[in-house]
């Protein structure tokens, strides 16, 4: 063996997440649009954000979400390996200058995965979602970060628990989102 040789070391722990670009985008943008034109908006710490109901609050339509996402869902349960999904809780979101979402986990009872997906989302001008590690960086003793590469019609699944967050907007162009809490089994 020789000193100088450099021997690979291994991972011992892997935050799984999937990034998927939607298919039929622009179908689906119209009707996440369509959708997110219904919902009723509030400041929620310096982000406009609205449960996912129709106009009068009456019926929650996280199986319209479904139909919606349904060949990149079924990847999304194919590739972690489950037999079944459901989303329990979907909401948008909008960002224009200044706003952010503070750093957060979904991790509820019975809430496995995560996701987001960019409806309007310019990388010109926004930044994606921050992923934080939930444990430190061996040799800096840092939390680490993550901020994917995205685009308009990305979707990303990841574990309910693991920290993320926005950071403040620089732009007037609205960065609009929606996402969702599902169980997978």
């Amino acid at each position: 063996m020789n000193n100088d040789e450099i021997i690979p070391f291994r991972s011992m722990f892997v935050i799984p997440y999937l990034q998927l670009d939607v298919s039929d985008w622009s179908n689906k943008k119209k009707k996440l649009l369509e959708l997110m034109g219904k919902c009723n908006f509030t400041n929620q710490n310096s982000i406009l954000e609205s449960s996912f109901y129709d106009a009068d609050n009456s019926k929650n339509h996280n199986d319209l979400v479904e139909s919606i996402f349904e060949e990149e869902l079924n990847k999304a349960k194919k590739s972690f390996g489950f037999n079944y999904y459901s989303i329990k809780y979907s909401w948008f979101q909008e960002q224009t200058k200044n706003m952010f979402h503070p750093l957060h986990d979904h991790g509820e009872n019975n809430i496995m995965m995560s996701s987001v997906c960019y409806i309007d989302y310019d990388p010109s001008e926004h930044s994606p979602t921050q992923f934080i590690s939930p444990f430190v960086d061996s040799f800096t003793f840092s939390h680490l970060n993550f901020m994917p590469q995205v685009n308009e019609g990305t979707i990303i699944f990841f574990p309910s628990n693991v920290l993320h967050q926005t950071l403040p907007s620089p732009s007037d162009k609205p960065r609009k989102i929606i996402s969702f809490n599902m169980e997978l089994g």
